[in-house]
């Protein structure tokens, strides 16, 4: 009885990106009226696609599950980095782990619609969000895979479910591979691993534009991006998210992109962002990866996904190599942010990917951080 209601507003979400996007983008509407029709754009699209993806999914009432500004909060010191995450919901864990330059805001709305069935972890990782900068600067993905550890023991989790995107791929993939007994089931989004893939992203190509990848290769030298991004980072930022999307300006509402924006603008964080990009990391990761899963490929199930308009094209030769039992698929309607773009398809794919291996997996209770003190 939900799902045509579901789909119904899903339409009606679709229509108006589309609307407003073409309003941006060709000037039907004078320039003083475009600001007014984003804020618009950022009230209606964040409600009503949350709506839409929880209904997608089957759920019968939202009521259940806090809306993402209201998700609880949780802090831990590790080894040597203070960790921020938020939690929701209810079930066997679920870890979500984002990429940059965005933090734990990815999952704004694909975390409340998982958390109608899972108990939904979303950590900031290492120098972004509300996580504390890395000591000397690293931003590996085994070191990050080693926070995520950190954190799944200290919620007293030793089995999870996992979902990554962009370079929280690269920490998730490192978990599985130097933990493999706490991943039941591990799925990616919009990434290539280091030794796998990546170098063929980053390296320019003849036929590169405005709208190729070179900004994986400006990055690279975190000291010399840096000195150009500093006092801009609106623009990089905003850029990044118009050209490697599906649909341009109407995929990231404004407050998504302020929330990331003023992140980064924190005292040391713009070179925190950069971090997980510097070629010095990526030779680490790298090496990294062709010694773990190179020599001993992922066991457990996989599911490799890349945006139409994103990694679609390349998915069959990223994947394949990383683990023995892997599938890759398509979303549909979707550049690098599929969490964003299509959050639904994305909703209902996961689950579909992770019900059949429920079994043995234990339900998480985080209801004893309530009102506890976790920092000393």
């Amino acid at each position: 009885i939900y799902k045509p209601f579901g789909l119904w507003t899903l339409g009606l979400v679709v229509i108006i990106k589309h609307i407003v996007s073409k309003a941006i983008h060709t000037n039907i509407f004078q320039r003083r009226y475009i600001q007014t029709i984003q804020i618009f754009h950022t009230i209606l699209i964040d409600n009503t696609a949350s709506l839409a993806v929880a209904l997608f999914i089957g759920v019968a009432t939202a009521a259940s599950v806090p809306a993402w500004e209201d998700w609880a909060h949780g802090r831990v010191q590790l080894k040597n980095v203070s960790m921020h995450f938020r939690y929701a919901g209810s079930g066997p864990p679920l870890l979500l782990v984002h990429g940059n330059p965005q933090h734990s805001i990815t999952w704004r709305l694909l975390g409340p619609a998982m958390a109608e069935n899972y108990t939904v972890i979303a950590p900031d990782n290492r120098g972004m969000g509300d996580s504390s900068l890395a000591p000397i600067s690293d931003y590996t993905a085994a070191s990050m895979a080693s926070d995520l550890e950190g954190l799944l023991s200290f919620l007293n989790i030793n089995k999870t479910f996992v979902f990554s995107y962009d370079k929280g791929v690269g920490a998730a993939v490192a978990l599985a591979a130097k933990k493999p007994s706490l991943v039941q089931a591990l799925a990616v989004s919009e990434y290539a691993l280091p030794g796998f893939g990546y170098e063929s992203l980053w390296t320019p190509q003849y036929d590169w534009d405005a709208y190729g990848n070179w900004e994986l290769a400006w990055w690279s030298v975190p000291e010399a991006a840096e000195r150009f991004i500093q006092g801009r980072v609106r623009e990089v930022i905003g850029w990044f998210f118009y050209h490697t999307s599906y649909s341009g300006a109407s995929s990231i509402p404004l407050s998504a992109v302020d929330e990331v924006v003023d992140s980064i603008n924190k005292p040391g964080f713009l070179r925190s962002m950069l971090g997980p990009f510097a070629a010095s990391t990526m030779g680490a990761d790298a090496a990294f990866f062709n010694s773990t899963i190179r020599q001993h490929p992922l066991p457990m199930p996989f599911l490799g996904l890349g945006g139409e308009a994103g990694t679609a094209a390349i998915l069959h030769e990223l994947w394949p190599p990383v683990g023995t039992s892997v599938e890759v698929d398509i979303v549909p309607k979707a550049g690098h942010f599929p969490a964003d773009e299509n959050p639904a398809w994305v909703a209902q794919r996961i689950n579909k990917f992770y019900n059949p291996h429920k079994k043995g997996i234990s339900t998480a209770d985080l209801s004893w951080l309530t009102d506890k003190v976790t920092l000393v």
